[in-house]
């Protein structure tokens, strides 16, 4: 019914965006790893849509390409995920991690996921290692450019609920990691909160 939205970014948010389109503004769920690639305020941005309907409302998930769209329904079919385990481990993991956590049953990995214990990990390895096509899943490589601003990290990390202590702790534990860009940043950061 609702395959994309473009319009005019009106708020960015690690949960959600604000999307002015046609005068209305459309509130869009999104992994927490997209508010990095968002353009600025007042920019235009196309979303790959999941319209998503249940008894106590209906909500959009918006993603960058249809390859992600298309990866958060196949999770939304494994039994035990709704929309918001499959926005956090998307949130956490880019696509090729998840494609060769799964591939490898590396559990360890997907368990870092606020959210995904032991047994949910299994069963999203269990469900989908039989499904997927693993070749469109090879690793692909670090980002490595100059890391900007720990600020928007900082903010994304209080939104979603962690104490200024705790993002501190994790702020000295990553001082030395240079080369990297914000969302790379995030990740890390989301890993060592989850240990």
């Amino acid at each position: 019914m609702l395959d994309f939205i473009k319009g005019t970014l009106k708020e960015s948010h690690p949960q959600y965006v604000i999307i002015d389109w046609m005068g209305l503004g459309i509130k869009v769920q999104i992994p927490a790893s997209l508010y990095f690639k968002a353009p600025p305020a007042g920019g235009v941005i196309t979303l790959f849509t999941h319209l998503h309907v249940k008894d106590d409302g209906i909500n959009i998930y918006g993603f960058l390409n249809g390859e992600d769209r298309n990866f958060f329904k196949v999770l939304l079919g494994v039994s035990g995920i709704g929309p918001k385990l499959a926005l956090s481990l998307m949130g956490h993991l880019t696509l090729s991690q998840l494609y060769s956590s799964i591939s490898r049953e590396e559990i360890q990995v997907l368990t870092n996921v606020p959210g995904i214990g032991q047994k949910t990990a299994r069963r999203l390895v269990y469900e989908l290692k039989e499904k997927l096509d693993f070749d469109k899943g090879a690793v692909s490589p670090v980002h490595d450019e100059e890391l900007e601003v720990w600020k928007g990290v900082e903010e994304a990390l209080l939104s979603l609920g962690y104490s200024a202590t705790e993002i501190t702790v994790v702020k000295n534990k990553l001082k030395d990691i240079t080369g990297l860009q914000m969302e790379d940043l995030f990740r890390k950061a989301l890993v060592l909160l989850g240990k």
